[in-house]
């Protein structure tokens, strides 16, 4: 326990220096716009008298702030790339001037304007904005008081070298601490555990033992990095270097923080609009469920969730007390003989879903994402992980209730490897093109594959 509270206060802190960061940041850019508008209008004043030059800075910064927000100018990625971080600012700069212009043209309220003043202006800020971006780059840890980002390197057989910016070391010199070839979820749970905090995950293995790390990696929802000279064959998406050593990123969280807070608002909004709605029927349903045979109401089961992490999804209980299935090694069939008379209408109509709303609250669930897996589920007697080695990338992000895969038909028992590919390939396709409005066609379709069902 002390040691969880202690990583809990190291994760607040990392999470008050990167909210420094990000307003130095800021206050660094405002301060660079105003500096170049402030000089350009003095000098107009000295040749002409006025310059206007307040009016158009404050007309300019608040879309500079908007577009810098909307383009990720203040972000991770730019941390340690002073290039990218300049880029940025100048697009976002860029942005912001082309829209004042546009506005100004079409409303034609730039004659009492000096263009002299407005074109100064913003060739001075954009200098100004290159070098305070780049100075803050540059000196950013020293700025912010320490390195914002929780760093953690993996030393797999390999001895444990001096990364003096690295929060936590982790040596592993025996297989029973963590070995990903065992491909067991409860060994990738321990693992999620350990890196819960992490915002990068740096392995130095042996060269046999990169692949594997590789593909632990992908599905863990954090920037996964492998030291190593060469990595080809782990089709890397970029590359970083950590105290002077370079690395190749091997993963990547699916979503921004921007993209995380709107998929999050969506999954509230929904979940506590139709558990709301809903509430008379669920109480309903859970009555009758435990006037049947008076067994509990909810079927409580462990399946994976995101970043590989454990939990215990709800559903209303459609089977026998006696036959219920725990690990879900076998799948409900249409026929089958586990499934109470009130489970199969429950079933037929996806109200034994219902409760995973509740997870949904809880923050364990999405309204939108790869269904999750019982742990025994099988097809061809063989575990799904078995059967597919990138099966492990669908928990780079949060389980949904339905998903790509469900609304395409790909649903039910899996008795061939075909159903398991099929599924995790729609379920790959989503997590990689990922938008809010392709949750709300997913979530549409869903209601009128439910609807179209039960009508026949």
């Amino acid at each position: 326990m002390a040691s969880a509270a202690a990583e809990s206060r190291r994760s607040t802190s990392k999470s008050l220096l990167r909210l420094r960061m990000y307003l130095l940041m800021l206050l660094g850019d405002v301060i660079a716009i105003s500096a170049g508008f402030l000089i350009a209008g003095q000098i107009h004043v000295l040749h002409h008298g006025n310059g206007q030059w307040m009016d158009q800075l404050i007309m300019l910064l608040p879309l500079y702030v908007a577009t810098a927000l909307l383009i990720r100018a203040y972000s991770p990625a730019i941390v340690h790339e002073r290039w990218t971080a300049m880029g940025r600012g100048i697009n976002a700069l860029a942005l912001a001037t082309s829209t004042i212009m546009l506005v100004a043209f079409f409303l034609k309220a730039s004659d009492g304007w000096s263009r002299a003043t407005f074109f100064a202006g913003v060739m001075m800020s954009g200098f100004f904005l290159m070098v305070v971006r780049y100075a803050f780059v540059r000196h950013s840890s020293a700025l912010v008081g320490g390195e914002p980002y929780e760093i953690v390197v993996v030393c797999d057989g390999v001895p444990a070298p001096s990364m003096p910016s690295a929060n936590c070391t982790i040596v592993m010199e025996s297989s029973d601490v963590f070995d990903p070839s065992r491909l067991s979820p409860a060994i990738y749970d321990r693992f999620a555990e350990v890196i819960q905090y992490a915002d990068r995950v740096i392995v130095q293995c042996p060269p046999e033992r990169r692949q594997v790390w590789a593909l632990t990696l992908k599905g863990a929802n954090v920037q996964g990095e492998v030291i190593a000279p060469e990595m080809s064959e782990l089709s890397p998406i970029g590359i970083a270097r950590h105290n002077g050593v370079p690395t190749l990123i091997v993963s990547r969280g699916p979503l921004g923080l921007k993209d995380r807070i709107i998929k999050r608002l969506f999954d509230i909004t929904v979940a506590g609009t139709v558990l709301f709605l809903l509430a008379p029927l669920l109480v309903l349903v859970a009555l009758a469920i435990y006037l049947q045979d008076r067994g509990p109401v909810f079927f409580v089961q462990t399946r994976v969730g995101r970043s590989n992490r454990l939990f215990h999804i709800l559903k209303f209980r459609s089977m026998h007390v006696a036959s219920s299935d725990a690990k879900g090694t076998l799948s409900a069939s249409r026929n089958d003989n586990r499934v109470t008379p009130f489970g199969r209408f429950i079933r037929a109509t996806s109200i034994d879903e219902m409760p995973q709303l509740i997870n949904v609250l809880k923050g364990d669930m999405s309204i939108v994402g790869p269904r999750p897996h019982a742990l025994g589920s099988r097809a061809e007697n063989l575990l799904f992980w078995h059967i597919d080695e990138r099966y492990w990338h669908r928990h780079a992000i949060k389980p949904g209730l339905t998903g790509l895969a469900q609304v395409r038909g790909y649903r039910g028992a899996t008795e061939r490897k075909a159903d398991l590919v099929n599924r995790l390939q729609s379920d790959l396709e989503y997590l990689h093109n990922w938008t809010l409005w392709r949750d709300i066609v997913i979530l549409i379709r869903t209601v009128s594959v439910v609807l179209h069902q039960n009508a026949y």
